[in-house]
């Protein structure tokens, strides 16, 4: 019983730490370029082109290359869970 216990804790730790690095990425490299606040308003309004996870994907990849922010997979993805926990909760 201990070890399905560790893997779940280890999961969750692991999650909330890339969930802070991706956090602390987007407040680096995203909010500075733009200049509306990034607030849950800005993220979950209507006019959103953000429908699915994909979209959200090729966004943050799309970003990711124009502004040559020399992120890792790794680094993009954490960015990527992070808006999606935070804002869109896609499946």
């Amino acid at each position: 019983m201990k070890i399905p216990l560790l893997a779940v804790t280890l999961l969750v730790s692991n999650f909330a730490i890339a969930n802070e690095e991706g956090q602390e990425l987007h407040e680096e490299s995203c909010v500075a370029c733009h200049i509306v606040t990034h607030d849950d308003a800005f993220y979950t309004r209507d006019s959103s082109k953000m429908a699915t996870l994909s979209d959200l994907s090729r966004q943050v990849s799309m970003c990711t290359s124009n502004f040559n922010l020399g992120w890792f997979p790794d680094e993009e993805k954490a960015v990527l869970d992070y808006l999606n926990t935070k804002y869109y909760k896609f499946k």
